[in-house]
């Protein structure tokens, strides 16, 4: 196993060679499946090892495609993005009429 990645990460990497997971390159992919599938252990690694900024960025660009309306608002409170922006203003779509 990588050993950057903890088996928490590593288990939701089910498709790709773990030991050839690079960090930087692979960001997207890391963060999407810790973001939508992780652990509340995997989560606290994903926050260890990427700084806000990076994880905000994700949320903001790719987070309204990949995830859950319910996973990307966890995600935008953590890193402080504003979800009305994300969702064109409103109420979520995930907290109902």
């Amino acid at each position: 196993m990588n050993p950057a990645l903890s088996p928490s990460v590593a288990r939701l990497l089910w498709d790709v060679d773990p030991e050839a997971v690079d960090l930087e390159r692979d960001a997207a992919l890391v963060m999407e499946r810790v973001m939508s599938r992780g652990t509340w252990e995997a989560m606290r690694w994903l926050r260890q090892h990427y700084a806000v900024e990076h994880l905000a960025e994700f949320v903001r660009t790719r987070g309204p495609r990949l995830l859950a309306p319910r996973d990307l608002a966890y995600w935008a409170l953590i890193t402080g993005v504003e979800i009305d922006a994300l969702q064109g203003g409103g109420r979520p779509k995930w907290a109902g009429t």
